[in-house]
């Protein structure tokens, strides 16, 4: 009973607080993802492509562009790897390397 009337006389203070971390949350979760996902550099090379075929872009321009798009795909696939590393690190896992099960070998 006393922990209910606790939380009955510390809604308006814990209540905005709360609202506030989950709102941060939410955000952190977005940019996460954001930072995470690689369909639209995918999609930029693909576009590149279609404009160097097409002849809207130059050899020279497509080669800048390339570059960066490649730039981005290769950050985003460290800080992939970098998050798998740290959860077989907390799941007391060998903090030696990645590994993938290929189910050869058994």
């Amino acid at each position: 009973m006393a922990f209910i009337l606790d939380d009955i006389l510390l809604l308006p203070i814990k209540g905005p607080i709360a609202g506030f971390r989950w709102i941060m949350s939410t955000i952190q979760t977005m940019a996460d993802e954001e930072l995470m996902n690689d369909q639209p550099w995918k999609e930029r090379l693909i576009e590149l492509q279609m404009q160097l075929e097409l002849g809207e872009i130059s050899e020279e321009d497509y080669g800048r562009e390339e570059a960066v798009v490649f730039q981005a795909l290769r950050d985003i696939r460290a800080r992939r790897e970098a998050i798998a590393r740290e959860m077989a690190a907390q799941q007391g896992e060998d903090e030696g390397g990645i590994g993938i099960y290929t189910g050869y070998g058994d």
